[in-house]
């Protein structure tokens, strides 16, 4: 069993992302869940993001699902329920566990969007040809529909109802919707009940606003729903970065700030080179208060193009997040520190830098991170 590591009041939050079953095999099995916490534990992580939402399956069983009339459960993991043995092994550890929703409003990456859209059609997200909606590699369902937004709600409410966890965290996908949607018959009724008539063309500021606009109020919903579920339970999002994020997805995460919306934010700052990144993330905060940027870790990744970056390049990314207050960061996903990290090419963390008495002392290897605010809500 690895040694917990010690952690301090002020210490940071140093999150990874846990990809689902067929991209990582740390879901797949016990054993392959305490091979990843022991080398986290001894890196130095705090907190975990395991995949629960993929494809149009859940990773755990659920009793939501069935209702819909859907399989209870991903085949991919069997009788297994990995969400269940995650928290079992994590919490002795002093490990959080935040399940994240990966897909989203993202039904499936098949050309019929199964198994959600085949099912439902009236789920589906519709272009101003009446065409499907594709964004990326996936078919989207039309995240503006209440009862795809009741689905995803009752699936967070399921996971806080069942699962010993700190929270539940939303991505580039949810709340989301791909800027040429909202050209379903219910979106347009919607919209013509608004007084708006026919849809106009995707990019025309009043309509990307009053979609935008139900996507922020569908995150109000949820998070009243999450705290009803669970007071104090975490709703953290790691969208995509202002202003690709309210452009190509209608996601204001902007105002999801300034509106208290959110407890932990982490746009997906990935970039490959420190001095883009350090530009991007002064982008982001500034205007910010000290409150604001205390909810603020950012997503970051260990590969970009295909390229894993060498520990020295994070490193030099997080030194760019010691003058902010920020709650520390997240890295994406586990398996690049299998893959390109070993433990003794990590930079150590044990102390201060020289001449920086207010850093934290922290066991493991993560870059020190200093001026660290603690995020509200979350205790090991």
């Amino acid at each position: 069993m690895p040694k917990v590591a010690e952690r301090s009041p002020a210490s940071p939050l140093r999150g990874v992302w846990i990809a689902e079953g067929r991209h990582s095999p740390v879901l797949r099995s016990a054993e392959g869940i305490a091979r990843a916490l022991e080398r986290l534990v001894a890196l130095g992580f705090t907190t975990l993001f395991p995949a629960v939402w993929n494809r149009g399956a859940t990773a755990f069983p659920s009793r939501v699902m069935e209702r819909h009339g859907f399989a209870a459960q991903d085949p991919l993991y069997g009788d297994f329920d990995p969400l269940a043995e995650l928290v079992r092994q994590a919490r002795p550890l002093g490990l959080a566990v935040i399940p994240w929703f990966e897909y989203g409003f993202a039904a499936s990456p098949q050309a019929d969007g199964a198994p959600l859209l085949t099912a439902r059609p009236d789920w589906a997200a519709r272009d101003p040809r009446g065409a499907l909606v594709r964004h990326g590699p996936l078919l989207w369902m039309n995240g503006l529909h209440p009862e795809v937004q009741q689905l995803l709600i009752d699936l967070a409410v399921e996971v806080l109802d069942r699962y010993d966890v700190q929270g539940i965290q939303g991505d580039d996908r949810w709340p989301a919707l791909p800027w040429n949607a909202g050209y379903d018959p219910w979106t347009r009724r919607a919209w013509r009940a608004a007084g708006g008539g026919e849809p106009p063309p995707p990019r025309h500021p009043a309509w990307m606003a009053f979609r935008a606009d139900r996507l922020t109020e569908h995150l109000r919903e949820l998070r009243q729903a999450v705290h009803r579920a669970r007071p104090g339970a975490l709703v953290s999002m790691a969208p995509a970065p202002l202003p690709h994020g309210i452009r190509e997805l209608l996601q204001d995460s902007g105002r999801w700030m300034r509106e208290g919306l959110v407890d932990l934010l982490h746009p997906q700052l990935y970039r490959s080179d420190p001095r883009a990144y350090g530009a991007l993330l002064e982008r982001t905060v500034r205007g910010w208060s000290a409150e604001q940027r205390a909810r603020l870790a950012p997503g970051l990744s260990l590969r970009v193009h295909g390229r894993t970056l060498a520990p020295a390049t994070v490193a030099a990314m997080l030194q760019r997040h010691r003058p902010l207050g920020l709650a520390g960061a997240v890295v994406f996903h586990y398996d690049g520190l299998e893959e390109g990290w070993p433990a003794e090419a990590l930079p150590q963390a044990g102390e201060p830098q020289a001449g920086d008495p207010s850093g934290p002392r922290v066991a493991g290897r993560w870059p020190v991170l200093t001026q660290i605010v603690q995020p509200r809500g979350l205790r090991g």
